[in-house]
């Protein structure tokens, strides 16, 4: 009986904790410039984030959602957003909740030319876990885009493929490569393939190039080689 009361005692306090946790108090409504895709940011461990700005401020933000908003990759949006704060904010979980009040425009990205006819470096290869791979590897991988194919050096072999965009998407061929076997490099070769083949979008960022896959999630970075 002791036991039995001690886990309603228990049950009990635990929904009291997160009905305390749950609880919000409304701050105020925001402007946001909502970025096209998603970015990483880092908290417990690196994660997709919603990259916005608001439109009194300069400086970009991050936050990991906004309630009843899904970012369609390759779009810009104007939204309306509430903006409350937990009353008992939790010790391991963030102190602000967003709520999408109004899409108040839509506007699809146009690509920019600028990543034609230049040499791209990899700088950051994500996967099933989001951690980044060893920078001294991923040097080995280069891009190269010109306007019907891109090609490149991979960790072992040479690969191409042709390309064609529609509207904001990006939509590649099947990858042909050479056949060089080289037994360290095998793994992330074929990592490197899959990530590549899933490409839908594309930005670039000063003298970076980032590529996302169709759910925004980016997947590989590379950096401009200069001459």
């Amino acid at each position: 009986m002791k036991k039995l009361l001690s886990i309603i005692c228990w049950v009990c306090t635990m929904h009291t904790t997160f009905a305390q946790e749950s609880k919000t108090l409304h701050l105020r409504r925001e402007m946001w410039n909502v970025m096209p895709y998603k970015t990483i940011c880092y908290g417990m461990m690196p994660m997709q984030c919603i990259e916005y700005k608001k439109l009194d401020q300069k400086e970009t933000n991050t936050c990991f959602g906004i309630k009843g908003f899904t970012l369609a990759p390759g779009y810009q949006y104007l939204l309306s957003v509430q903006v409350d704060s937990f009353i008992h904010p939790p010790s391991d979980g963030p102190i602000y909740v967003y709520q999408l009040l109004k899409i108040v425009s839509k506007k699809p990205v146009v690509k920019s030319a600028i990543v034609k006819n230049k040499k791209w470096i990899l700088t950051n290869m994500w996967h099933e876990e989001r951690y980044p791979l060893d920078l001294n590897h991923l040097q080995k991988v280069s891009l190269n885009i010109n306007n019907k194919q891109l090609y490149g050096k991979s960790f072992c072999n040479n690969y191409s493929a042709s390309y064609a965009t529609k509207a904001s998407q990006w939509q590649l061929s099947s990858i042909a490569s050479t056949k060089m076997y080289c037994e360290q490099e095998m793994e992330l070769e074929q990592r490197y393939f899959k990530l590549l083949q899933s490409v839908a979008y594309m930005a670039t960022e000063k003298s970076s190039l980032k590529l996302y896959n169709q759910e925004g999630d980016l997947i590989l970075e590379y950096l401009e080689q200069k001459n």
